[in-house]
């Protein structure tokens, strides 16, 4: 009886241990993402050039409160931003000031950043993308 109580106790623990690891977490490393000053390296598939915004190539940086900041390449821009357990991202209520800026570098980053569902990072790039397609690509800023 001994060895019966104990067997079910053992597998009581392990079914318990196994559900519990069988919880989904958001595969994004919100600690890389919330620590790192993202600078933009790609945009829609192609090199992002710095000559084609007014002050460099655009930042993004994550908090730990759920928003977004940075610098669109001319003017500051913030959000919010909220992550769902299947490694989507969410970027919404997006403002930004209103200072004159010749080309459309910012205007086109603002416009695919607005577009993103789902965000992949490690060490050295941040890649967010719509579905399955590549939108922008950061990396972190020296």
């Amino acid at each position: 009886m001994k060895q019966l109580l104990m067997g079910f106790s053992a597998l009581f623990l392990m079914a318990l241990s196994t559900s519990c690891g069988s919880t989904k977490t958001n595969d994004i490393n919100t600690d890389l993402l919330t620590a790192t000053n993202w600078e933009l390296s790609t945009i829609n598939g192609k090199q992002a050039d710095a000559a084609n915004y007014n002050s460099g190539l655009p930042v993004a940086n994550f908090s730990t409160d759920n928003k977004i900041s940075g610098n669109g390449g001319c003017n500051r821009y913030s959000g919010s931003y909220n992550l769902n357990d299947e490694g989507g991202i969410n970027i919404s209520q997006l403002i930004s000031t209103k200072m004159f800026c010749p080309g459309t570098g910012e205007s086109d980053y603002l416009k695919a950043l607005n577009t993103v569902n789902i965000a992949t990072i490690n060490e050295n790039k941040l890649i967010l993308l719509n579905d399955v397609e590549e939108v922008l690509v950061f990396v972190p800023k020296k």
